[in-house]
């Protein structure tokens, strides 16, 4: 795993509050890109793309899992809420197409290089918004969900991994 992920910054969350995955990493937006081509490379799939809303940022999740070498690694990235975009990787992962289109449709996040970037479940014409977006009330920061991702004075912490 050290190898896969060498030369990216990233920083590898280990907290017994975060379940699903054998390991979480949390790295910059711009990273999105070459980390998944190291996953695809090595073998890894795709299990899906999810997304999150807080206060300051959306919140991605891509969850990654290997049939030889099973156990479901999560890359966690946080993106601007305006504007509300990240690289697609549909070019990488086929299967993100779905998973990509989803998330623009729930959320309003913009999946860059996307080729049919459409709703998928909720009629275009006739709906608008975009369900799973929180009213004012009803959001929280996420430094109050994920304390863990963040510094004691409130900065992400990052660094590079060494193999």
């Amino acid at each position: 795993m050290e190898k896969l992920l060498n030369g990216i910054d990233i920083k590898v969350i280990e907290d017994e509050r975060l379940k699903g995955s054998k390991k979480q990493i949390l790295i910059k937006p711009e990273n999105i890109r070459e980390i998944t081509r190291r996953f695809r490379e090595n073998g890894y799939f795709l299990e899906d793309v999810m997304a999150m809303e807080f206060k300051e940022c959306f919140h991605l999740l891509y969850r990654f899992n290997h049939f030889e070498k099973p156990g479901t690694i999560t890359v966690r990235t946080s993106i601007d809420k305006e504007p509300a975009e990240v690289e697609s990787i549909s070019d990488i992962y086929p299967g993100a197409l779905w998973h990509e289109r989803e998330v623009y449709e729930f959320f309003g996040i913009n999946f860059k290089g996307h080729p049919d970037l459409k709703p998928l479940l909720l009629p275009a014409e006739d709906f608008e918004g975009n369900p799973l977006r929180k009213d004012e009330k009803s959001i929280k920061s996420i430094k109050d969900i994920f304390p863990m991702f963040f510094k004691e004075n409130g900065e992400s912490e990052s660094k590079e991994e060494q193999s």
